[in-house]
């Protein structure tokens, strides 16, 4: 059984995941981001996870939800690299009250949340999308922060148990308040809590990220003037909401962590029945974790200069949600190898194989589903080797491998295909496997002999008068006679100037694919 649906069947035959609710009400599956950059490709694991659970959920049969919430009232506490010195000082700011790092939206917290939804719409995500700014604004947190603020005490000891931190001898109270003089939330410390009001201060040294003004005062805590702290705050919004599924990334699921700790506060202090709460792996680049703030990965709106649509979504439904995943596209074969999984899945769901595989295919589309038919789909591999071959007309090719003509969708996977191609050959294949002209001289012409730069200046007259590939090739295995050079000599001082390898594509065909003056400027250059 495919993954999905394994953990679907696990959440209806539990019977727990309504615990509260009427037969009427749905499941309702959850997830959340706080964006204080650009999130990387890895960061598309949650949303995805999250709406594969609830089409699962909807495929059996089961009325379900899924809300999408943004954490925009989080304090601004890393910045991407691009924006560290233009919004620096915007450090402990509510992600909604600090100004857009580009020109045309309302705050810094909606630029990415809109840049972000662009990728999550692209990707088939069926989400309602919330956020924590407008909730807390709207009222929505009043009870809940009420509640916390008055089992204070309480919090503090679950902090202490579950995870060895003392909140109590920090003087700390659950609650962060926007402070009314500099408006950072994230610098400021709650001491008080008097039943309508708390008293806090903004201090100057309370996180090592932002530098608090001094300022103290006494508000109250409802209608948006602050927020419950993270982890507290991840409880009340199950409660808020009525979530009955969330997951979380194993970070946040070792024990004595932050899951833990919502969880117990979830139960003993909200009294709201625990979600099921299934943890998660990463997809890693070269054996680490994805970082917005440390530049590390892919940013997930590029993502679809990588790939399409479908295999991203591929990529995080494939495997088992447990099973970590290292995907590491520059240097190495990782995107070809996706597009040979993908191809197997493809056909196990058109040709009636493995139920898993062909479920995998299944819920890695978006919008409709292709015919379960046998469709001829183009090796992207053979297309990465084809279009460097001068000369080659693709769609013959394949309708040659084919053994008939391609249809309307065997041509657009096919012209798809060749796009992706070029990008891959372009910004990460592996050196060895570009055999395109290169922009400047290569560095190996240095390792010509004199007989092969002799045998580079004849064969660019060859080239000004050649009108026919197969001649041409011709005319240069008997210019390497004509030279004593020898066939294997001659034809490697050719690739070594056009593409800084021994080896490539048959010359008379790869040289004639380029402009003449610009193959016959780069022979005589190497020759020199």
């Amino acid at each position: 059984m495919y993954w999905a649906d394994r953990v679907a069947k696990e959440i209806i035959d539990s019977g727990k995941y309504k615990q509260s609710f009427s037969a009427k009400k749905p499941y309702w599956i959850d997830d959340m981001k706080t964006l204080s950059g650009y999130p990387t490709i890895g960061s598309l694991k949650g949303p995805v996870f999250h709406d594969l659970i609830y089409k699962a959920l909807k495929h059996a049969g089961k009325d379900a939800k899924f809300t999408y919430l943004w954490n925009d009232f989080d304090p601004i506490d890393e910045l991407s690299p691009e924006y560290k010195e233009k919004m620096s000082k915007y450090l402990g700011f509510p992600l909604r009250a600090a100004p857009s790092p580009v020109k045309g939206f309302p705050s810094f917290g909606e630029y990415f949340a809109v840049d972000f939804k662009k990728v999550l719409d692209s990707l088939g995500i069926e989400a309602d999308y919330l956020s924590s700014w407008d909730l807390y604004h709207q009222g929505k947190f009043d009870e809940v922060i009420r509640i916390a603020l008055d089992n204070a005490e309480k919090i503090q000891d679950i902090y202490e148990k579950v995870a060895g931190s003392k909140k109590r001898e920090q003087g700390w109270l659950p609650f962060q308040v926007i402070c009314e003089s500099c408006g950072k939330i994230g610098t400021t410390r709650v001491y008080e809590w008097d039943g309508e009001t708390v008293a806090y201060k903004c201090e100057k040294e309370l996180v090592k990220w932002a530098e608090g003004c001094g300022h103290e005062g006494r508000v109250s805590p409802f209608g948006g003037n602050g927020k419950l702290p993270w982890k507290v705050d991840w409880a009340a919004h199950w409660k808020v909401l009525g979530v009955t599924i969330e997951g979380a990334g194993k970070d946040h699921t070792s024990a004595g962590g932050s899951l833990d700790i919502a969880r117990a506060i979830c139960k003993e202090i909200f009294h709201y029945p625990e979600p099921f709460s299934p943890q998660y792996e990463f997809i890693l680049i070269g054996g680490k974790k994805m970082s917005t703030s440390k530049g590390l990965g892919l940013k997930a709106r590029e993502a679809t200069d990588l790939l399409p649509e479908e295999l991203i979504r591929f990529l995080f439904s494939r495997f088992d949600y447990n099973q970590q995943v290292n995907f590491d596209p520059l240097g190495t074969m990782a995107i070809p190898d996706l597009f040979d999984e993908y191809d197997k899945c493809f056909r196990a769901y058109t040709e009636n194989g493995q139920e898993d595989l062909a479920r995998a295919f299944e819920m890695s589309q978006i919008g409709k589903l292709p015919k379960e038919e046998k469709t001829y789909l183009p090796r992207f591999r053979d297309v990465v080797n084809l279009i460097q071959q001068p000369g080659v007309d693709l769609r013959n090719k394949f309708e040659q491998m084919k053994g008939s003509p391609l249809n309307e969708e065997e041509l657009h996977n096919l012209k798809e295909r060749e796009k992706y191609a070029k990008i891959w050959l372009e910004k990460y294949a592996p050196e060895e496997l570009k055999t395109q002209m290169s922009e400047s001289l290569p560095e190996a012409v240095n390792d010509l002999t004199a007989d092969q730069k002799k045998y580079l200046a004849e064969a660019a007259m060859l080239v000004e008068k050649a009108t026919d590939p197969d001649q041409l090739q011709l005319d240069l295995y008997n210019l390497s006679k004509k030279l004593n050079l020898g066939g294997s000599n001659s034809f490697t001082a050719i690739y070594l100037s056009m593409i800084g390898k021994k080896y490539g594509p048959k010359a008379g065909h790869f040289l004639l694919s380029y402009p003449k003056e610009k193959v016959i400027e780069r022979l005589k250059e190497a020759a020199k």
